[in-house]
């Protein structure tokens, strides 16, 4: 998803992808440690997509709160 995408999103919806996306990275990660991820570029699309959401989360508490 592009920042497009999540800036038409509700904060909850947000958060809840974060919270998967959170997830999912941590298991990637773990799966990279024990040299069975194949597919290490998954890691970094991972890691851009919580930061473009978090970034985007600052901002809409930012516009909320004024």
């Amino acid at each position: 998803m592009n920042a497009k995408d999540f800036r038409k999103m509700e904060l909850a919806e947000i958060n809840k992808k974060l919270v998967e996306d959170k997830k999912s990275l941590s298991a990637l990660t773990y799966e990279a440690r024990l040299g069975k991820l194949k597919d290490t570029s998954k890691l970094k699309k991972l890691r851009t997509g919580i930061s473009r959401m978090l970034t985007i989360v600052k901002e809409k508490e930012i516009l909320k709160n004024g």
